[in-house]
């Protein structure tokens, strides 16, 4: 191991299990796992009473250990005996720490189908007749396999530690899938857990499988399985133990050994070998391994070099993480710098700021000119980028079109069949596909000058795409969860909104930071949509529990308003992790930039924000990172590159969620960033929605291993770059919101906030949800109908649903 150089934190337990424990056995050893170092294993110190009941079944999930005994007959009914710890490699009897949560769990918990089929008084290979709990941990889930000759019952269920309540909740507390069974998998097999896969083999034959871990399939090892094979070299004689993405693959006999590094793409999904030799004397016949990678610690030799994930999670205590509606990078912040400007800071490479000129265009076919051909549309700046009282900021007529089949229109113009093909995207079907030339419209600084304001003022990225080609949702889900969920669309509105937690998704970033014992994060929103909090109702209902019955109890502190934000980050009380959702719709304006609305409330919402942080006791602690999630349909000449797809076997009407959208603008402020920043990724893959959540996760210290958020988000590029400054800066911008005609500079305007289409998707939406059970779907139609045709403006919508509202009481 080289000189100073961090110990390894990532370990391996020793353990002799019952059937091969002798008399008077320790029960277990701990071992430092180091694959660079001489030795790959090294002794840890224990204290000689360390001991552990052979018996037990132990395995990791998240940042704990569960283990649970063999079955036993409690008072009416056989149960298993559970405990849950976490893992503390300092302790010197680390299997013995105080448990979290502890109790019994009866067999009919995980036993629920029926008796044998076909042999219903029992039968010596019965699905009823096992008594051995099979518990597989796979990111916030486990998974309970009951094989059986010919079958192989499973049964996914939601893990959810409950660290805010120690005692005895269940750590299991509810099924998230339907009990089902497995088409290939049955007794005989092994399942070992790699990260997002799983690693079947069967080892009398050395076949083997590499499945998908997909919690919202109907199988959760997703079919088609990724790859099969047969190894000649692993058979019964090998034994596997997994410490983040390597496989130990050792001889108990003897105690050879070799490490693989397992990759899911490859041809064997174990390559290597990358070390191999003989293990210590204690690890021989009889023992078992599991591998343990802990929570990441700090190194502090790498704590005070500007731009690492040591640096940036020594000096940030609170990341705050505002997501903004539909606006293109050149549309919002393509004037940002001008050609040859000097004084710019680049992180991640030197090549001149990729901003948006006039001369850039696309054809409108629907136009011909004199001489038949498409009219070139040019870039423009709105009312040539200057404020006044005497016209708005919100020039587009309607809502720019942005479904995934439109976006794709808009990224391949010349060569329809460009995403088949896998072309470079040409940026030319933005006029085509609208029919309007405002999408060439832009804004320039003078105009936004909060949200540029910050741009210069700390950093910017103009290589940061949207995940997809798509909408919000999907690219939300993106942003969350690491992949669109399986959707392609906004799923937003309607009984698919409404309904949508009660059926099974895959984790989201809060998820995985709940597994691993973080809790000290909060939702702050600024109007519901459609009576549910969005961000919430979307993409974290039904994943915990124990929060989800807070939040029915009105006891939950994890989603407050954005004015209690405001407060918090004044008083300095904000949590770790802070995710702000903007105003959609509201009386005021609308705070989320969302097309078709003035843009000066949303730029007086941002600089309140701003405001809030850098008058807060925890500035000098604190990363503010703003982003948009898609482009709305408006133009950007970028053309987005191509991706992992975050799921393997992801794939929708011929989509397989394998290019980026459109880029976006995201800025990130914090007073250890340099004035006029502009970043860009350090790797070969390109900034994309992804990329925060990668940053947030490493930034806690969770393992890779531990995500089980997809492929995209493992390979996203993390931006801690961005922090360049070696103390925090003394200054910070005082930044003045933009006027207009409805925002005029003093007084108030006498022209109300104009209607517009997201207004009147959403107005009908809510009188459903304000009269369903109260009124049949003919009436709440009509009062829908009559609202949208008496609606003048913006004031007179919310004042006749309030009324409404009021009358059904």
């Amino acid at each position: 191991m080289a000189q100073n150089a961090p110990a390894s934190q990532d370990f391996v337990i020793s353990r002799t299990p019952a059937r091969g424990a002798a008399k008077g056995s320790p029960g277990y050893g701990l071992w430092r796992f180091d694959p660079e170092a001489d030795e790959i294993l090294a002794p840890m110190p224990l204290s000689s009473g360390a001991t552990f009941d052979p018996t037990h079944s132990l395995v990791p999930i998240g940042r704990y250990l569960l283990e649970w005994g063999p079955l036993m007959l409690q008072p009416y009914q056989p149960c298993f005996p559970y405990r849950l710890f976490e893992f503390d490699p300092q302790s010197d009897d680390p299997l013995n720490s105080t448990a979290l949560q502890h109790g019994l769990w009866t067999k009919t918990k995980f036993w629920q189908y029926r008796p044998d089929f076909g042999n219903p008084e029992g039968a010596h290979e019965g699905y009823d007749s096992g008594d051995e709990l099979l518990l597989v941990p796979l990111g916030g889930f486990m998974l309970n396999v009951i094989p059986t000759e010919g079958r192989g019952t499973f049964q996914l269920w939601n893990f959810d530690p409950s660290p805010l309540k120690p005692g005895c909740a269940d750590p299991l507390p509810a099924p998230y899938t339907p009990q089902g069974s497995f088409d290939s998998i049955q007794f005989g097999h092994e399942l070992i857990p790699m990260g997002n896969y799983v690693l079947d083999r069967v080892p009398e034959t050395g076949e083997y499988w590499v499945w998908s871990f997909d919690p919202q399939s109907v199988m959760p090892l997703g079919q088609p399985a990724i790859q099969r094979g047969r190894w000649s070299d692993i058979d019964a004689s090998h034994s596997l133990a997994t410490i983040g993405d390597l496989v130990l693959d050792w001889t108990p006999a003897d105690g050879t050994y070799r490490l693989w590094r397992f990759d899911p793409r490859s041809a064997n999904p174990l390559t290597g070998p990358l070390r191999q030799g003989t293990l210590p004397e204690a690890l021989r016949t009889g023992v078992e391994l599991t591998g343990i990678q802990s929570l990441r610690a700090i190194d502090p030799a790498r704590a005070e070099m500007p731009g690492t994930i040591d640096f940036m999670r020594s000096k940030i205590k609170h990341v705050v993480y505002l997501m903004l509606e539909n606006r293109s990078f050149d549309h919002v912040c393509g004037w940002l710098y001008g050609k040859g400007e000097t004084g710019i800071h680049f992180v991640g490479d030197d090549r001149p700021f990729d901003g948006v000129e006039e001369g850039m265009f696309n054809l409108d076919p629907g136009m011909p000119g004199k001489d038949g051909k498409p009219t070139p549309v040019f870039v423009k700046k709105y009312k040539d980028g200057e404020l006044s009282d005497d016209w708005d900021l919100d020039f587009l007529p309607e809502d720019p079109y942005h479904d995934k089949s439109d976006v794709l229109r808009q990224l391949f113009y010349a060569n329809r069949d460009g995403y088949a093909q896998r072309a470079v995207p040409d940026m030319g079907g933005f006029v085509w596909n609208n029919g309007v030339h405002e999408v060439m419209w832009t804004y320039t600084p003078e105009q936004l000058p909060v949200l540029n304001g910050l741009a210069k003022g700390f950093g910017v990225s103009d290589a940061w795409f949207s995940a997809m080609p798509g909408a919000t949702d999907p690219n939300r889900a993106m942003a969350f969860t690491g992949s669109a969920l399986g959707q392609l669309n906004n799923f937003q509105n309607g009984t698919q909104y409404t309904y949508w937690p009660l059926s099974p998704h895959r984790q989201s970033m809060w998820k995985v930071l709940w597994s691993n014992g973080f809790t000290d994060w909060k939702i702050y929103n600024s109007v519901e949509w459609m009576n549910f909090v969005h961000t919430y109702h979307l993409y974290l209902q039904g994943q915990i529990p124990s929060v989800d019955a807070a939040i029915a109890q009105n006891q939950s502190s994890f989603i407050e308003g954005i004015e209690q934000f405001k407060k918090d980050a004044r008083a300095g009380r904000l949590p770790a992790f802070s995710m702000l959702e903007p105003a959609w719709i509201a009386t005021s304006g609308t705070s989320s930039y969302h097309p078709g609305a003035d843009l000066v409330p949303g730029e007086v919402a941002l600089n309140e924000i701003y405001d809030s942080l850098r008058a807060g006791p925890a500035w000098n602690e604190t990363l503010f990172v703003v982003t948009f999630d898609e482009h709305g349909g408006i133009f950007d000449h970028a053309k987005p590159p191509y991706a992992a797809n975050p799921w393997p076997n992801d794939v929708n009407d011929g989509f397989r969620y394998d290019i980026m959208g459109v880029r976006v603008p995201t800025i990130v402020v914090s007073p250890w960033i340099k004035e006029k920043t502009v970043f860009r990724s350090p790797k070969d893959v390109a900034y994309d929605g992804t990329s925060f959540a990668a940053t947030l996760l490493r930034w806690f210290g969770i393992p890779e291993s531990r995500w089980c958020m997809g492929d995209r988000i493992v390979q996203a590029p993390t931006f801690e770059g961005v922090l360049q400054c070696a103390s925090p800066r003394d200054e910070s911008p005082t930044l003045k919101p933009p006027y207009d005609r409805t925002f005029p500079r003093e007084g108030k305007s006498g022209r109300r906030e104009r209607l517009h289409d997201l207004h009147r998707l959403m107005a009908p939406r809510a009188v459903t949800a304000l009269a369903a059970g109260k009124l049949g779907p003919d009436e709440i139609n009509r009062i829908s109908e009559q609202i949208l045709a008496d609606a003048t403006d913006l004031k007179s919508l919310h004042a006749m649903i309030d009324a409404l509202a009021k009358r059904l009481g």
